[in-house]
């Protein structure tokens, strides 16, 4: 029972975090990536710099939330009933 208890401790805040980290600003994504920078085991590591430079990225389009080349072609016109 206890053991149940703590992977749903876990899973409800990975899930937390995972969507404070979704709904937050690019400007506060990099305040928290700089403030993780600053520990000691977490400085070099390499997931740490992959997210730097995708959010980094996001930031070079003006919607940082739209995919780029994927708008719906138009519909083809039906012929009309008479």
């Amino acid at each position: 029972m206890l053991v149940q208890q703590f992977v749903a401790a876990v899973l409800v805040i990975a899930c937390a975090l995972f969507a404070a980290w979704r709904l937050s600003t690019a400007r506060l994504r990099l305040r928290a990536l700089d403030a993780l920078g600053t520990l000691p085991g977490i400085r070099s590591a390499s997931w740490l710099a992959t997210l730097r430079r995708h959010t980094l990225a996001g930031l070079g389009s003006a919607c940082g939330g739209c995919a780029q080349g994927t708008a719906a072609a138009p519909k083809a016109s039906r012929p009309g009933h008479p």
